[in-house]
């Protein structure tokens, strides 16, 4: 069968077979799900109770929701990967859920700017409206807020799992995955640091260098109300390959070679 670009579909799919038959014939285009896809591909891997454990989310902005939390672990347990990559510790909310919800054998990097950044401007000075509808803003009090308070969720690991995770600072526009022998190497890569077009660009050049050839990259924020850079870049994306779209949440994936295909195949 001929594989063609779709044009963007808007009306969520509702089960792995609608979706697998879609990616088989089509070559680019954004492709909305239902949340429920991804949880009946875990009922189809596993026809017992799969279990997750997760924190209370957290009431600051700038963290996953319980829906995009339950997602997230829901790809890890259907990718099974040996390495997964994070792009924005923040707090280390998300960092503890891929931690605790991998295989004792993953290995967990996250990156952030860590402390060299806090802002000069006291975090409770900030508006709460200016924070929900000025990007900049929101960014100037997340870069401030993970400089003053670090990634404190995941102090509460285990001491098995504890080992298992690599915090780096840096800025990740002059971040070199060759340097920490990461090429070729990662299964999942979370892009969830700087949301200017700059940093989404080079962040995600170098997810497609750590998974190489078969993976998974997951962006947050796409479809934002205020970070509009990283919705715009992933429906450029989306205009040369097939990006999947999840309801209800501000998640987007790019499914890449055997890990994307086995991936699909999953609960059809």
């Amino acid at each position: 069968m001929d594989l063609e670009p779709s044009a963007s579909n808007f009306s969520p799919m509702s089960n792995p077979a609608e979706l697998f038959e879609h990616c088989a014939t089509h070559t680019a285009g954004l492709v909305h799900i239902k949340p429920k896809v991804v949880f009946m591909k875990i009922e189809a891997g596993d026809p017992t109770p799969v279990s997750m454990k997760i924190n209370v989310p957290s009431s600051n902005i700038g963290s996953v929701t319980l829906l995009e939390a339950a997602t997230l672990v829901s790809l890890v347990k259907l990718v099974k990967p040996r390495k997964i990559f994070e792009f924005g510790t923040f707090l280390g909310y998300s960092t503890s859920l891929l931690v605790e919800n991998s295989a004792d054998d993953c290995a967990v990097y996250s990156l952030d700017l860590g402390d060299s950044h806090v802002s000069g401007k006291p975090l409770d000075s900030f508006a709460e409206a200016d924070l929900r509808s000025d990007g900049d803003i929101n960014d100037e009090y997340l870069r401030g807020a993970q400089g003053a308070l670090g990634p404190h969720y995941t102090r509460s690991l285990s001491a098995a799992d504890k080992p298992r995770l690599c915090l780096l600072q840096q800025d990740s526009r002059t971040f070199d995955p060759a340097a920490h022998g990461l090429d070729g190497s990662v299964d999942i890569v979370f892009v969830d640091g700087g949301h200017d077009t700059e940093t989404v660009t080079i962040d995600t050049a170098n997810a497609r260098k750590m998974i190489g050839d078969s993976g998974l990259i997951v962006w947050h924020d796409f479809n934002s109300n205020i970070h509009d850079d990283v919705t715009t870049f992933v429906k450029g994306l989306a205009k040369h390959e097939v990006v999947v779209c999840i309801q209800h949440t501000m998640l987007a994936i790019l499914l890449v070679g055997k890990a994307g295909r086995d991936f699909l195949k999953i609960g059809v």
